[in-house]
């Protein structure tokens, strides 16, 4: 039976290699894509990481996210008192973290975050490109990023609605904000502040009621004393964590989150697309075969060897496919970006096809072949030994 399998695998070349072709280009995108972005996304994160000295630090509590941590005002004040004694710290910056949600005027709600701080000290760090100069803001408004303005298509004047249910006044009490709001300033800083809101610290905390600051940053302008900068806070402070801020690498994390993401829709796209494809090519070839299969039930064939017989060929084309698309696809890759980088000077990319996106690869094409498979098997089980015209 596997012998008269293979035989038959190559009876219609014509269907067998049109589903072949069909399945390998989606996968040669599947692999394209992911090569690419991991690809550059790593270069991204690398030149990042060398460009931008790390002298921005973050203290939290121990053992806690932004926004679960919880430091007393007396942190604050030792790093004030600690700063003035200190020339090497520059600069400190306290803020609170909430999550919320934020809904704009056409009804769309995005879960982002609150960011509460100075925002005097919060230029010092870098400068920021807002869409107007940057005015004083009221507790009814907030800077909204970029991108989080984009999503809710909710600009500079627009009023949005902000809601959490997080929000802790201390540890046995918190309660529901809900509140409309206007957008005073669009931030554009090419960082993770474009995926969030800001406002002011020291209007909000009367507000809300807060008497904790989420997280405390500051700089340091001598790196090489950050051990003994360390070691006196963490003295001071038992339950805290200092930890460097990486505000370029984690804005990089979330926008390749974000592209992975449509990638991913696409893939899915493509996959429905190519499931129907294959399916229609070996329910052809079933059709087309209907002679075969008279003489296999003739000569005593049931119904399960039908199917497995074509289920086996769809197994074949998706095995025959996955080979070809990593071939193809990383020379393709790598032929496209070694040009690219040659043209126009961009850096070239180190692809790896590792052990993961080879699973991957494997499992998506046996996945797509034994479903287009399953519905021509059945099919063809079915044809009646007696044909129709020699009744």
């Amino acid at each position: 039976m596997l012998r008269f399998t293979i035989r038959f695998f190559f009876h219609n070349k014509k269907r067998t290699f049109s589903a072949i072709t069909t399945l390998t280009l989606a996968l040669v995108i599947f692999i394209a894509t992911t090569l690419l972005v991991k690809g550059y996304a790593g270069n991204i994160a690398g030149m990042a990481s060398i460009i931008r000295p790390s002298n921005y630090y973050i203290i939290t509590e121990s053992d806690m996210s932004m926004s679960e941590s919880r430091l007393g005002f007396e942190v604050m004040e030792f790093l004030e008192s600690y700063s003035i004694e200190s020339p090497n710290v520059e600069i400190v910056l306290p803020q609170i973290y909430i999550p919320v949600s934020l809904e704009g005027e056409t009804g769309k709600i995005v879960d982002t975050h609150l960011r509460l701080l100075n925002f005097t000290t919060f230029e010092l760090y870098q400068r920021h490109d807002y869409t107007y100069p940057l005015l004083e803001i009221e507790t009814d408004e907030l800077i909204i990023g970029q991108q989080i303005a984009t999503m809710l298509s909710s600009g500079v004047g627009a009023e949005v609605k902000l809601e959490s249910s997080v929000i802790y006044v201390n540890e046995t009490f918190s309660f529901t904000y809900t509140d409309n709001i206007t957008v005073a300033n669009e931030i554009k800083s090419g960082q993770e502040f474009d995926i969030e809101i800001l406002g002011d610290i020291n209007k909000w905390i009367p507000k809300l009621g807060l008497e904790y600051y989420s997280f405390i940053e500051f700089k340091v302008l001598d790196t090489r004393e950050i051990e003994q900068i360390t070691a006196d806070i963490m003295n001071k402070f038992g339950n805290i964590e200092i930890t460097e801020e990486k505000q370029t690498q984690n804005f990089i994390i979330y926008a390749t989150e974000e592209v992975i993401k449509t990638l991913t829709l696409l893939q899915i796209l493509f996959f429905i697309l190519m499931l129907v494809s294959i399916t229609y090519s070996i329910y052809t070839l079933v059709k087309e075969s209907e002679e075969e299969i008279f003489i296999l039930r003739s000569i005593g064939a049931t119904k399960i060897q039908i199917v497995l017989l074509f289920m086996v060929q769809a197994i074949f084309i998706g095995i025959i496919s996955s080979i070809l698309s990593i071939i193809i696809g990383y020379l393709a890759v790598t032929a496209l970006v070694a040009v690219v980088s040659s043209t126009i000077g961009l850096p070239f990319l180190a692809l790896n096809i590792e052990a993961n996106l080879l699973g991957t690869i494997f499992l998506f094409a046996m996945g797509l072949s034994v479903l287009s498979g399953i519905y021509p098997s059945i099919t063809a089980a079915k044809i009646k030994v007696i044909r129709r015209d020699t009744q």
